[in-house]
């Protein structure tokens, strides 16, 4: 039976080192996409060249809904499409320390109506654009694809309510689907996690209402 070591599955130490995006020559930081937290900001990258439209992808960061960055090195492989005609639109949202569900998930779909709404000035296809993520982030790239067109989880005050927020692909890396049975498949695979970081616990980044 494996011995449960906290914070052994996650990928990165913390914080995450940035990703080395020196060598991208087109690529613009920091763009918010609504004004209600500091976090809701978004990364551009273009291809080297052309002026699109661009088809694309939005990466969206993991970190157990508590930590990470849309600079971290988890946007390196959405970073490989520059080389196949996509643009990369990475982005920050509220987390579990800030704000509780559906917040995180209204950050995304008001992510999304801004590039939709932005797309002839940032050289966007507004009809072919992909969520892509892991963990935390694959969760949050699987709502975007399941829940377009549901108004309880959509925030319209955010900003381009007359914007689309759907999707037209999904890559959701080892996104958590079921939070009730977490801890029972890590238990099964003989990393049962201790109380205290159990994903289940009232003070889990899952769980928790919020530590703000």
């Amino acid at each position: 039976m494996s011995t449960f070591v906290p914070g052994s599955h996650y990928a990165f130490p913390s914080p995450i080192p940035f990703a080395n995006t020196e060598h991208i020559a087109r690529k613009m930081f920091d763009v918010p996409y609504a004004h209600v937290s500091s976090a809701q900001m978004l990364d551009i990258y273009w291809p080297a060249a052309g002026n699109g439209p661009f088809p694309v992808i939005v990466a969206i960061h993991g970190g157990a809904f508590m930590g990470g960055d849309k600079r971290d090195l988890q946007v390196t492989p959405m970073l490989e499409g520059l080389a196949r005609g996509f643009a990369v639109v990475s982005i920050n949202y509220r987390m579990s320390g800030e704000a509780i569900f559906p917040a995180l998930v209204y950050d995304v779909k008001a992510a999304l109506r801004w590039i939709r709404a932005n797309a002839q000035t940032f050289l966007f296809d507004p009809d072919k654009i992909a969520t892509w993520g892991g963990s935390a982030g694959g969760y949050l790239s699987l709502m975007a694809g399941v829940s377009g067109g549901v108004p309880s989880l959509e925030d319209l005050g955010l900003g381009n309510s007359g914007q689309s927020s759907t999707v037209q692909a999904v890559v959701d890396w080892f996104g958590p689907v079921n939070f009730l049975t977490m801890d029972e498949q890590l238990a099964a695979s003989g990393m049962a996690p201790p109380a205290p970081f159990e994903h289940n616990g009232a003070e889990s980044p899952v769980c928790s209402s919020s530590t703000a």
